[in-house]
């Protein structure tokens, strides 16, 4: 049977081209993505790290650990780790030579952009720089306490007057040397006195020491770093694995969706090329080949066509992989130093790629293997001409079931806080994309005839054409409208739920606030001076209060329909405020308990901790420490209100995110609004009308959710793009005898292409129908929720990207009808019936 398999690939190989094409596509998608997936799993550290070069590295716990419900150990990446005790210095010093290393921030006020410098620039003690490759470009190292060493990219030189922006204020500083510049951080340092000063605790210690010695010293107060391990210690270590989590979850989401449309659409391209070859299987059943042997033909096809394109496509991936992964980084999705490197994992990547390209083909043929063996030859050629069957058991079970899941998924979201729509939400609208993609066949005869019925009314034998080949053709008009389902309503869902959600959190965020008149925020700063704090302080007629972003952690109370086996450590945004603005210049939405009450023995949480007012709770903060503290009030959960508020006293180490302002009564709002603006004038601050607040609130992680959906959408978009052509191709070619007849009863080339034109339009807007139920749905689950809030937040219906899908959609399908059809039209048509 394999022999004849290949007989017939080699020579129809023709009829097997669009299958081939789609499978090599998917193979190639998944084995692009899975080269970077792997990318960002294996890549633990960055670079050379900037203690690279240090022996020993000696720094305090840098995670909170606890016994999770299932029996295992939970660690949880502290916010603020701790630095190292005196007591452990002492200790350490006494087993060998240590080097005390602090990080802290230090900005040069006027940097290299034209305004302000990076937004993480950071300070460390000279005697640390040796660690990380520092070397001096020109001047001397910094001695004396006025004395700074700056990167080359600062652009400043040797005896310049600089002022380094630090929490405590700005200060003047002489550049006593320039440093050559490094690709993980960019730096400035001072004398080891000055830094001391700047920021008194040890974060970490360089040790000479041998390493058991170091450990038996230590006592299991800290955490010991040799080899690999010490670019852990890296300043942004921490943010460069958070931004890996991104992206590997962006790409497991992406590798879903292609996962998703590359089973579809290899199983719809199966079917409908099996189905456009039941006239020649039909020879075989009629000259005696039984149904198993006719599946096994086609089943030895699919294997065959699937080793050539899944070999193929995975080798494509080494390619796309490291194209995709330049993209990532150049977007800022990961860090700058993140790249594809070509090793075993990337290998059993294009392995795993290999076998499920394979096994998509197999599965994909199933249910032709199935269709075609059980034909008889008398009902194979009366079905070739009108199609009459296109649904199964199977395919009903599944769309019912993926309807029931979407539906239950919708119903959900309304009754669900907030806090979890980010979560559940999302799924919904794959859910019914499934659904309709498997129900096209029941679903596509009534939009063909509702969308078709004016075409009906027409005069002219191009609408009555157009109308019946779009009823009759059901699995073709199936295999064509459900990839444009998948790509419109799927990009077009997604964009909106994340534009709802980014929206509710910016709503929640102003109306929290929306009784203040102005906010001072960051400029090209990771946070607010203490010279800024005290001069909008100073301000007259005017109240203030300042906010700090910090995190926290508790263990929620039972909740037996999310934690059945007990809720696990779960770590939360917290904001700490001046209890005393409370009700004033910020407003909690309050679901019981009375928020003024706050004070440094309680806190105000959200829904999701499951705990009542006038509770204890035990909480651990950003630095690890352990405390309890009374539920003073319990407020709505949301995404964009954080978990918890508490007073300033448990702010650590974070520097303010923003100062809320409002004019008090009786002053005059014009010369307090000219000395706020003064006040922030030359420094990292800027003052912003409350009523803009929003537009400044997670402007970056906005702008990074968009790209993330732009590539999965892409990936999306032309993976299905090139299903719909191979599709419409296929049935294109497949037509050329039909158009042939229809040229010998009278039709002119124009009116061919119009026919074949309106046909492909109109299955492109049946899909397009389709789609924009499954967005609507998806809005009317979204709406639900929202009218539960008490913020006003409009639902983000997304146009433009339905619009822009759903005209490619258009385009392609054009393309890939009327240029066959044309070249069909080019050849005598008593040639081509003669031939057939």
């Amino acid at each position: 049977m394999l022999n004849i398999a290949w007989y017939t690939l080699r020579s129809r190989w023709s009829a097997f081209t669009g299958t081939f094409i789609a499978l090599m596509l998917g193979a190639a998608l998944l084995s692009t993505m899975g080269v970077v997936l792997a990318a960002s799993v294996t890549s633990s550290q960055h670079g050379p790290g900037r203690l690279a070069q240090a022996p020993l590295i000696v720094r305090a716990e840098p995670d909170l650990s606890m016994a999770d419900p299932w029996g295992g150990t939970q660690r949880e990446p502290l916010v603020q780790p701790r630095g190292l005790p005196s007591d452990v210095v002492a200790d350490l010093s006494a087993v060998g030579r240590v080097v005390p290393d602090r990080t802290f921030y230090a900005q040069l006020a006027g940097g290299p952009d034209g305004g302000r410098g990076p937004a993480e620039q950071i300070g460390h003690p000279w005697s640390s720089a040796e660690y990380g490759g520092y070397r001096l470009a020109e001047g001397a190292a910094p001695a004396a306490d006025d004395q700074v060493a700056v990167p080359r990219s600062a652009g400043v030189r040797t005896g310049q007057r600089v002022t380094v922006l630090t929490q405590a204020g700005p200060r003047p500083f002489t550049v006593s040397g320039v440093t050559d510049d490094v690709s993980f951080e960019s730096a400035l340092f001072f004398s080891d006195q000055q830094a001391a000063a700047l920021s008194p605790r040890v974060d970490a210690l360089v040790s000479y020491g041998e390493e058991d010695r170091v450990r038996t010293a230590l006592k299991g107060r800290g955490q010991v770093l040799g080899g690999d391990d010490r670019a852990q210690a890296d300043p942004r270590a921490h943010a460069d694995q958070v931004a890996l989590i991104g992206v590997t979850t962006m790409l497991g989401m992406a590798t879903g969706v292609a996962s998703f449309v590359a089973v579809f659409v290899v199983g719809t391209t199966f079917a409908f090329s099996v189905a456009q070859r039941r006239r020649e299987l039909a020879v075989l059943r009629a000259n005696g080949a039984t149904p198993v042997q006719v599946g096994k033909l086609v089943l030895a096809e699919a294997v065959l066509v699937g080793v050539l394109a899944a070999g193929t496509g995975s080798l494509l991936g080494l390619v796309g992989g490291p194209l995709l992964a330049g993209r990532i980084t150049a977007w800022g999705l990961a860090p700058e130093w993140f790249e594809v490197e070509l090793g075993w994992s990337s290998l059993l990547v294009l392995f795993l790629a290999f076998v499920i390209g394979v096994v998509l083909a197999v599965l994909g043929s199933g249910v032709a293997v199935v269709r075609a063996g059980r034909i008889r030859p008398l009902e194979a050629l009366r079905e070739s001409v009108v199609e009459k069957r296109a649904m199964n058991v199977l395919r009903w079970i599944l769309g019912i079931a993926a309807l029931a899941v979407g539906g239950l998924l919708l119903v959900s979201t309304p009754l669900l806080p907030p806090a979890y729509w980010g979560d559940i939400t999302p799924m919904a609208a794959p859910a019914l994309i499934l659904a309709g993609a498997l129900l096209c066949p029941v679903v596509i005869p009534v939009l063909a005839r509702i969308a078709t019925a004016p075409f009906a009314l027409l005069r002219g034998a191009v609408p009555l054409l157009v109308h019946a080949n779009t009823v009759t053709a059901l699995r073709r008009t199936a295999a064509t409208a459900a990839p444009v389902l998948i790509t419109v309503g799927l990009f077009s869902a997604l964009w909106s739920t994340s534009g709802t959600l980014s929206g509710v959190a910016q709503s929640e965020a102003y109306e929290r606030v929306r009784t203040s008149d102005y906010v001072v925020a960051p400029d090209h700063a990771p946070g607010l001076g203490q010279d800024v704090l005290d001069k909008v302080k100073a301000v007259p007629g005017l109240e203030t209060a300042a906010t700090v972003r910090t995190g926290i952690y508790t263990i929620p109370g039972p909740n037996l329909l999310v934690f059945p086996a007990g809720a696990p450590m779960l770590p939360y945004t917290a904001l700490s405020v001046d209890p005393k603005a409370i009700g004033g210049l910020l407003t909690l939405p309050v679901v019981e308990g009375d928020p003024t009450k706050l004070d440094d023995d309680s806190i105000v949480v959200d829904e999701t901790w499951n705990r009542r007012a006038g509770e204890r709770v035990t909480v651990w903060l950003a630095d690890g420490t352990e405390t309890k503290l009374k539920v003073a009030a319990v407020m709505k959960a949301s995404s964009g209100a954080g978990g918890a508020v508490l007073t300033p006293k448990y702010a650590g180490r974070g520097m303010p995110d923003a100062v809320f302002a409002k004019v008090a009564e009786g002053a005059d709002r014009g010369a307090v609004e000219r000395a706020l603006t003064e006040a922030t004038r030359g420094t990292a601050a800027r003052t912003l009308p409350i009523a803009k607040f929003t537009a400044a609130v997670d402007d970056t992680i906005n702008e990074q959710t968009r790209l993330a959906l732009l590539i999965v959408g892409g990936i999306a978009m032309l993976y299905t793009g090139v299903a719909v052509a191979n599709t419409l191709v296929m049935s294109t070619g497949q037509r050329a005898r039909e158009l042939a007849v229809l040229r010998l009863g009278g039709a002119t080339p124009r009116q061919l292409l119009r026919m074949v034109a309106g046909e492909s339009l109109l299955v492109v807007g049946t899909g397009v129908l389709m789609a924009a139920g499954v967005v609507a749905l998806n809005l009317a689950g979204l709406w639900a929720g929202l009218s539960r809030l008490v913020v006003s937040t409009e639902v983000t219906v997304p146009t433009l990207p339905f619009a822009a899908t759903a005209a490619a959609c258009a385009v392609v399908a054009l393309l890939a009808t009327v240029v066959p059809a044309f070249v069909a039209l080019r050849t005598p048509a008593v040639r081509l019936t003669a031939t057939e």
